[in-house]
């Protein structure tokens, strides 16, 4: 297994169940089927690796397509005081009290705090962008003492980027990586199974392959105590 050569089959493999190889790539597909090609959206082509593969550090989308489904998600339990959202959930006072939250983490760098002044909530901003360089990773165990702090003060915690798709669903299922057994395929497929939208950039699912590593080479280690409720069936 080579992390970097293998990771684009691996996210093939959790974002859909059944996938194919165009014979000739994409180029030799659009020679026979111009019709059937969209070039609304344009990528840089990747370099060559010095192996002969094509390099995973080319550029990837940097924005979220909107749709139905994003614009229309609700605010989504994940355990029952961790809850998943976003940016218009962080807007709706009256629902986050209603949920007990009392910790909030904003995964943006431009998004504001919503209600900061108002006194009723500890905040965290973590400032990062959904982009194919943005280096997530480095704010994981922040984010965890944060949500543990929630945690043992028996207050809900709200963590929110722009759609609640990427970069707060990252940190959700590193999360829970580091407090349970979970593989990093089990927890992104729990995570899924709560909120269907979710979608990590390539880059993030990356860096939590990275960070599965190291919580089972004992390099990062799994904080097991107390057991999470609502994981259960899981681990």
């Amino acid at each position: 297994w080579h992390l970097t050569l293998n990771l684009p089959f691996h996210f093939l493999l959790l974002k859909t169940q059944f996938f194919s190889f165009v014979a000739g790539g994409l180029s030799s597909f659009k020679q026979n089927h111009e019709n059937l090609c969209d070039n609304s959206l344009q990528l840089q082509e990747c370099p060559e690796s010095e192996g002969g593969g094509a390099a995973v550090t080319c550029t990837l989308p940097q924005s979220i397509a909107t749709t139905p489904d994003i614009e229309n998600a609700e605010l989504t339990p994940i355990l029952p005081f961790l809850f998943l959202g976003n940016e218009h959930d962080a807007q709706d006072l009256e629902k986050i009290q209603r949920l007990n939250i009392g910790y909030v983490i904003n995964v943006t760098t431009h998004l504001p705090l919503y209600h900061y002044e108002k006194g009723l909530f500890s905040y965290k901003r973590l400032p990062a962008t959904d982009s194919n360089k943005q280096n997530l990773r480095q704010y994981f165990e922040e984010a965890f003492e944060f949500i543990e702090e929630a945690h043992q003060c028996g207050k809900g915690l709200l963590i929110h980027c722009q759609a609640g798709v990427s970069r707060s669903a990252t940190i959700v299922i590193a999360y829970l990586m580091k407090h349970t057994r979970m593989t990093m395929t089990d927890a992104y497929k729990f995570v899924k199974g709560k909120r269907p939208i979710i979608s990590p950039n390539l880059n993030f699912m990356g860096q939590l392959l990275e960070f599965e590593e190291d919580l089972n080479n004992g390099v990062t280690p799994r904080i097991l105590t107390p057991k999470l409720i609502g994981v259960e069936t899981v681990v």
